[in-house]
């Protein structure tokens, strides 16, 4: 049986839930009842215990709602800790989703879509998403599951004229911005097609918002919910270097901007000179967006030559979805948030996922994971840069050390149980380890700063560093073997055509 979520949220005492079961998509909402634990009571058999090996009690709760009250009508009591995990949709995946979460992705619906905007020649420049004045004239969608592209117009369009060719477009000109958006609401909100994730090129910032803001300027705050398959759309505001944006969060559908999870893990590309569609574009399939040069401006395309002017909105959503065909980031991303047990947009950062990757561990030890602490700021030494001897040199050697720091944390026995409180050798640096210092405590690892680290139990990250690296080391060379043979079957191929 496959069984994995593609959207878990909470909304109040309930936990939301969208995936499937055996291929049928599943939608749930459950009375989630949340695990805490308190120091067990003298004389107590439980089987569960803290990183420190205080044994423990676990106590359900009859919501989540009455956990959060247990938490904050202790948390300033002195000597009684409350343990667990109060992040409630990360406990939910961890109790109905324990172990290898296997998942499907060819049943993971993808919206690949790109809109356009006339802005006419107000001269207001660039449509603005938090505004939403001008009309949208054109969508392109395509759906992962029908591989079908989706275009919807309000001018005339003829996918057989298309300079697109062996894809399957299907086509519709509206008379009317409503009846296109209300299209577009009706696509997302219907049950079979509703998707799990929505994709594009800066989609989460410009067309997501533009969308929302603009179906709420047209049709009110009741069509906008209707998106979600909740029925619930949440305004946010993300601080970006360009300064404050407004995002929205639609309920059960996840959204993988492909701008962002490109900065994320596109990182074989090397840095580019800027993230432009345009760019990235030819960087990764060494093709470019429709130029629309002779006409000047996009208005003037959707005057002159409406055919060209929904083309070009067609290739925007054609080339994020040939990207990820060649290089899978969305793949990518659901195999983490699976190898974690996170949400998709959690892979985009870094501590929700070792946070769970962690409290899973930890779960099937019967380990609890301590409470969060607030811990004050303070300094210390970061990497290390030896100084360089400037001259010409005859002899000149260059070595890396294979995956360096994961391999400092398994060889220090680095891990928060382990971590020797108080415990740091003085004078202690970089320079003088290499000029030969010795550690002479033989049941305790010393790093380069000096910190003393406990060596009786091997820690929690030193025990999933070495699995993470050990599976590491394994697809890799699965990677060079399947590249190995695929070089043999070019060679034969050339071979027989000469």
């Amino acid at each position: 049986m496959t069984y994995f979520y593609t959207s878990v949220l909470r909304r109040g005492n309930n936990i939301l839930m969208r995936g499937y079961e055996d291929g049928r998509r599943i939608k749930k909402k459950i009375k989630f009842k949340p695990t805490l634990y308190v120091k067990a009571k003298q004389g107590s058999k439980s089987e569960y215990h803290a990183l420190d090996g205080t044994q423990v009690d676990p106590i359900t709760f009859d919501d989540m709602a009455s956990a959060k009250q247990f938490v904050e009508m202790y948390s300033d009591v002195q000597n009684f800790t409350v343990y667990g995990h109060t992040n409630y949709i990360m406990q939910y995946i961890a109790d109905e989703f324990p172990g290898v979460i296997k998942f499907d992705r060819s049943k993971v619906r993808v919206h690949t879509f790109d809109c356009e905007i006339f802005s006419g020649d107000s001269g207001g420049g660039f449509p603005k998403p938090e505004e939403a004045k001008h009309p949208v004239t054109a969508i392109s969608l395509h759906d992962s599951i029908s591989d079908i592209y989706y275009v919807w117009t309000l001018s005339d369009y003829d996918p057989k004229l298309s300079e697109h060719k062996g894809i399957n477009i299907q086509h519709v000109k509206f008379d009317t911005e409503i009846g296109l958006l209300k299209q577009l609401i009706s696509f997302w909100s219907n049950e079979f097609t509703c998707p799990d994730i929505l994709t594009g090129w800066n989609i989460r910032t410009f067309d997501i918002p533009y969308l929302v803001n603009r179906i709420n300027r047209l049709l009110g705050e009741d069509y906008v919910n209707k998106i979600s398959p909740w029925g619930h759309v949440e305004q946010k505001q993300v601080n970006m270097l360009k300064g404050v944006v407004q995002v929205y969060d639609i309920s059960g559908i996840a959204q993988l901007d492909y701008l962002d999870i490109f900065k994320k893990f596109g990182m074989k590309f090397g840095p580019q000179e800027n993230y432009r569609l345009n760019t990235i574009a030819v960087a990764v399939l060494g093709e470019e967006k429709m130029s629309y040069d002779e006409y000047g401006t996009l208005t003037n395309l959707y005057r002159e030559n409406p055919q060209l002017y929904n083309d070009y909105c067609l290739k925007d959503t054609i080339l994020v979805k040939r990207m990820e065909d060649k290089i899978a980031l969305i793949t990518l991303a659901l195999t983490m948030a699976y190898k974690a047990g996170v949400n998709y947009n959690d892979t985009l950062g870094t501590t929700a996922i070792w946070d769970q990757l962690i409290h899973r561990q930890l779960k099937q030890e019967k380990v609890v994971i301590p409470p969060g602490k607030n811990y004050p700021k303070q300094e210390f030494e970061g990497a290390y840069v030896k100084e360089t001897i400037v001259g010409r040199h005859d002899w000149l050697l260059t070595f890396d050390v294979n995956s360096m720091h994961p391999n400092l944390i398994v060889q220090m026995n680095m891990s928060p149980e382990t971590l020797l409180k108080g415990d740091i050798e003085p004078g202690i640096t970089v320079d003088k380890m290499l000029a030969g210092y010795v550690n002479k405590h033989s049941d305790k690892a010393m790093s380069a700063t000096g910190q003393y680290f406990s060596k009786h139990k091997q820690g929690i990250l030193p025990r999933m560093v070495e699995v993470l690296y050990s599976e590491r080391v394994e697809i890799k060379q699965k990677m060079l073997e399947q590249l190995s043979e695929l070089e043999l079957v070019r060679a034969e191929i050339a071979k027989r055509k000469t």
